[in-house]
């Protein structure tokens, strides 16, 4: 007698994820006719690489004079055609500086974004949240090179790992850490 229910409860079950499934993909489908993926068309090529970086440097200048050398660049550095760049330099005490979109040929706003993590012992902060404390200037960005410098006023630390989950996630409160300044110079080569 045990049976019908557990068999009710399945078809409940399935059929919740029947509608799921249903409402999902006209969305998911509805993205791929409205953004030109996939397949991509001319609107939206798929993006190429085009260069690939493998050494260079980028140095943190903080606000109260202490200076931070980031020697090394993550394997994967490269520049995309439509999409732009995808960097990142670190350094041995945990350090990391990202630099994503520079050279991107969207054109949808300021296409440089500039990003600091800190990773120590079992905490990551970043400054991910407000890309707009950092201004970027980039000199160049193409086969050849990625070059330049940015400059970060009242730049605001949260915890990289404080992220709701699901529909409701909210964007982290600010660490009680003071804000800081921050001069940034980097460049990658191939």
């Amino acid at each position: 007698m045990g049976r019908p229910g557990r068999v009710a409860r399945w078809v409940g079950r399935t059929r919740g994820l029947a509608v799921a499934v249903g409402l999902a993909a006209p969305i998911v489908s509805g993205c791929g006719l409205l953004f030109g993926y996939p397949p991509y068309d001319e609107a939206f090529p798929t993006p190429s690489v085009v260069a690939t970086y493998r050494t260079g440097s980028a140095t943190i200048e903080l606000g109260d004079g202490t200076t931070i050398e980031l020697d090394r660049l993550a394997d994967g550095a490269t520049l995309m055609s439509e999409t732009g760049t995808s960097v990142r330099w670190s350094s041995p005490d945990g350090w990391h500086v990202t630099l994503q979109g520079a050279g991107s040929e969207f054109g949808l706003g300021p296409a440089a974004y500039l990003q600091l993590d800190l990773v120590q012992e079992s905490e990551h902060w970043t400054t991910a949240y407000d890309s707009s404390r950092c201004i970027v200037d980039v000199e160049v960005a193409d086969e050849s090179a990625v070059r330049g410098t940015a400059t970060c006023r009242g730049v605001q630390w949260y915890d990289a790992l404080d992220q709701g989950v699901g529909w409701e996630m909210e964007g982290p409160e600010a660490l009680d850490e003071p804000e800081f300044d921050a001069e940034i110079a980097f460049e990658a080569t191939p």
